[in-house]
């Protein structure tokens, strides 16, 4: 500190004899017309002034004065700047870590320690920081119970602020006694000790701020000092703004851990629902922030200036783990459909093909019968076997047709044909053998899903987006639902379901647009089609990027960083 004093040259070795130790040391002669006190000169005095020489007892007393309000200011500015610095950090070990190196430069302590309360029963104290300037060894936390035989339980179980001189001398009739085990083991001396309990605003003990060995300047050498009742206010006044921010930090951690485990059941939800993509949703999320750490490593291009912080990080995880949640909102059969038919409705198209062989194979036997010809069991087999390979051959096509893969124009064309028969119903009445229904799905041309399905499968997106609304998200994550909203929309436009145009997506949602892409490629656990080769994947991701569709930077990014590697497997 420096704390400056305006007198006549004449009085000042005088006064430097008459004052304390601890003002000699931060104390320097102004020689201009202001200091923190002036004495029997013409200036301005900051904390205390006489313009008249007061004599040296005088002069002694106003310099004292001006001291202890000098410590007052300046430790109240300090004070405030501890205060500003921990209400600046949310994380809970970087919190730990500020709080004690804070209140060692405050004290000017050598070391110090932090134990927090553990809540659950029976509650214990966990040793969960800690700093020293003398040493540097490995540190492990650890669980102790709140015994106040130990000094950090006595301050926990009490509330009662601990300063001693020397831990060594404290007396065998103390409730509480000083463990040397550290000291044996690190070559250590402890000396003094300043033990003051932390406490959130409704009083409730949330851990121990413990400083060891207050260092003063002595010559070469520092001196360890005990604490005095100035440096016992001042740790009880950081003991309360720690407490305030320990207890938001951890606020704030229980918060962030409800999050994960809802995302995490979210996504337990979606797999249930849609077995075949199980796994998806976390590969998505691997490789989008993946692909925003590239971004974040590359510091030119088009996204050169832009950086995503670990909060924005874990903002883009979520978006990713969440994207496909709307599919609870979609029928189960649209949702799973590998075929074009559904089970159901196949079996029922070949079991009436079956019985159409059936029939036309006594009306033909009718025939014969009414022309006179008598049964002959030769003939009657030459018109089954002709009419079960009639049925083979329309059971083939069906089957063909329901594949997935892209329909060839032959198979369409044998699907017209379909569309005029008919069998037998129980009625009595001759009915379609296949519901226009159905042979339109049959006619899909690529994929499984007929228009109506496919726009109910596109609507997961909508889902997904009202449901993540209602989520009361913390302002670093609010952003979840707007990147997850936008994972379908593509840069022409053409993406659903609001097709935005290019500057409307978030960049996160082109990244995740790639991302979901290519393991929708490479995946392996379709029923409805074969991993395709991680070549083949870029490759069309590729064209996507070429067509306007894909972002072509991000994707290059995502290439040469080869972000694939996170979850596919190169043999």
């Amino acid at each position: 500190m420096r704390f400056t004093v305006l007198i006549p040259p004449e009085h000042r070795n005088t006064l430097l004899d008459r004052v304390r130790r601890e003002i000699r040391r931060s104390l320097i002669w102004a020689e201009g017309s202001e200091a923190d006190v002036v004495i029997g000169a013409v200036g301005e005095g900051r904390l205390a002034e006489c313009l008249i020489w007061p004599g040296i007892e005088g002069a002694v007393a106003l310099v004292n004065a001006g001291w202890e309000r000098f410590k007052d200011q300046t430790h109240m500015e300090r004070l405030n700047e501890v205060g500003r610095a921990l209400a600046s950090e949310q994380n809970l070990d970087r919190l730990l870590d500020l709080i004690l190196r804070l209140g060692r430069e405050l004290l000017s302590a050598e070391a110090g320690s932090i134990y927090l309360v553990q809540s659950e029963e029976p509650q214990e104290l966990l040793f969960a920081h800690t700093q020293n300037a003398k040493l540097s060894l490995p540190f492990h936390r650890f669980k102790m119970p709140i015994n106040p035989s130990t000094l950090a339980g006595f301050v926990a179980s009490t509330g009662e602020t601990l300063n001693l001189g020397d831990v060594y001398e404290i007396s065998a009739g103390s409730p509480y006694q000083f463990s040397d085990a550290f000291d044996k083991q690190a070559g250590y001396r402890t000396q003094s000790m300043l033990v003051v309990p932390m406490q959130d605003t409704e009083g409730r003990m949330l851990g121990v701020l413990q400083f060891i060995n207050r260092v003063e300047p002595e010559g070469l050498q520092p001196k360890v000092v005990p604490f005095e009742k100035e440096h016992q206010d001042l740790a009880t006044s950081l003991a309360g703004q720690a407490g305030v921010a320990v207890r938001n930090a951890q606020l704030r951690e229980e918060i962030e851990v409800l999050f994960e485990g809802f995302v995490n059941a979210s996504v337990t939800a979606i797999e249930a629902r849609d077995p075949v993509t199980s796994g998806h949703s976390g590969r998505v999320a691997d490789l989008t922030v993946g692909l925003a750490e590239a971004v974040n490593a590359t510091p030119n291009g088009l996204y050169g200036e832009l950086f995503f912080s670990d909060r924005q990080l874990r903002e883009v995880r979520y978006a990713s783990l969440l994207h496909d949640f709307g599919k609870v909102g979609v029928r189960e059969q649209v949702l799973v459909k590998a075929k074009k038919l559904q089970p159901e409705k196949l079996e029922v198209i070949l079991q009436r093909l079956r019985q159409r062989q059936l029939e036309d194979a006594l009306v033909l036997m009718e025939e014969a019968w009414r022309k006179g010809e008598s049964f002959d069991a030769g003939a009657w087999a030459r018109i089954l076997n002709g009419r079960a390979e009639d049925s083979e051959r329309l059971i083939h096509l069906v089957l063909q047709s329901n594949e997935p893969t892209v329909l060839a124009q032959e198979t369409a064309d044998g699907l017209s044909l379909l569309g005029n028969l008919d069998y037998g119903h129980w009625d009595g009445s001759r009915k379609p053998l296949v519901d226009p229904k159905d042979l339109s799905c049959l006619n899909i041309r690529r994929g499984s899903l007929s228009e109506e399905e496919r726009l109910e499968i596109e609507s997961h997106v909508t889902h997904t987006f009202r449901f993540l609304q209602q989520i009361p998200w913390t302002k670093d994550l609010g952003g979840v639902p707007e990147i997850a909203y936008a994972h379908h929309e593509r840069l022409t436009g053409t993406g659903y379901p609001r097709k935005l145009a290019e500057k409307e997506i978030p960049v996160q949602s082109k990244a995740m647009a790639i991302s979901d892409v290519f393991d929708a490629l490479t995946a392996r656990d379709r029923p409805y089609k074969g991993a395709v080769p991680l070549e083949k994947s870029l490759s069309i991701l590729d064209e996507e990027a070429r067509s306007g569709q894909l972002d072509r930077v991000l994707l290059d990014l995502f290439i040469e960083a080869r972000v694939f590697d996170r979850v596919v497997k190169v043999s």
